[in-house]
């Protein structure tokens, strides 16, 4: 019997699809892209992630860096629910 399983589950994929242009986001150093705001999202998200962060003069991800929640002020709501 074969089983179907869907590419984002296969992919270890979770979660909706990310708007970076919508999230303050900043780098910071890495070795890896654990912690990646993008880190289990498609590729083309990331894509648009690094595009974003060229365009206001952040590092590139490629060169040693992740990209994670802009810090702001402590009495504001987080975009990002429990990505830490």
């Amino acid at each position: 019997m074969t089983r179907v399983v869907a590419i984002q589950k296969w992919l270890g994929q979770g979660g909706d699809p990310l708007a970076p242009e919508a999230i303050q986001f900043t780098t910071r150093p890495a070795k890896s892209c654990r912690g990646c705001l993008f880190q289990k999202q498609h590729s083309s998200i990331c894509n648009r992630a690094c595009q974003i962060a060229q365009r206001a003069e952040l590092d590139h991800c490629e060169r040693g860096f992740i990209y994670v929640e802009k810090p702001v002020n402590a009495r504001q709501f987080s975009i990002i629910e429990g990505a830490h």
